[in-house]
């Protein structure tokens, strides 16, 4: 981790950067906004987040087959259009269905927490590593996070990617007005 004076150091030396902590404020502070917002209104940050998340596979999706198009003699062709298609399903079934897709999403999440989880906790209890008790809490934590999101699913599924996204976004903002703060010196 640097020290405060190596961060002010490394501000001099990129021409004016100082000159913009405001902005970095600004930043910083809208996105905590936004997270608080997502937070408090999770099931509505939820379905935003699906919805936009279809979009962005549906463009993919078309941009993919688009390029399977121009890459015909490519042995691939088949693989990258049904890729395309597969893209686009997706992502209509995300904006059309965004809370059955949420549900999909969500158990993806669970499923994530928990082997994720697992995984640092085996891995921390058999190598013990300097600090491994930090990567064994670690573990814990999201095993009980899995396991707490999947008791309550499906209900779950309509606020857990809100807040998730919402923590994010504060954690973003944060992180912006810390370097203002460094910016500022």
């Amino acid at each position: 981790m640097k020290k405060k004076s190596e961060v002010i150091v490394y501000f001099r030396d990129m021409p004016n950067m100082h000159k913009y902590w405001g902005w970095f404020l600004l930043i910083g502070i809208l996105l905590i906004s936004l997270g608080g917002l997502a937070i408090g209104f999770a099931g509505w940050a939820t379905e935003f987040t699906v919805i936009f998340l279809g979009f962005l596979l549906l463009g993919a999706g078309i941009l993919q087959i688009i390029s399977s198009y121009y890459a015909k003699k490519w042995t691939g062709f088949s693989y990258s259009t049904l890729l395309g298609l597969f893209y686009i399903l997706v992502g209509t079934l995300c904006i059309f269905k965004p809370l059955q897709s949420a549900e999909g999403i969500t158990l993806l999440i669970v499923a994530l927490l928990l082997l994720g989880g697992a995984f640092r906790l085996i891995s921390a209890l058999y190598y013990r590593f300097d600090y491994w008790g930090w990567m064994v809490f670690s573990g814990l934590i999201s095993i009980l996070l899995g396991a707490l999101i999947l008791a309550e699913w499906p209900a779950s599924a309509f606020w857990v990617i809100g807040l998730f996204v919402g923590i994010d976004l504060l954690l973003a903002g944060w992180s912006w007005v810390l370097l203002s703060l460094a910016a500022r010196e």
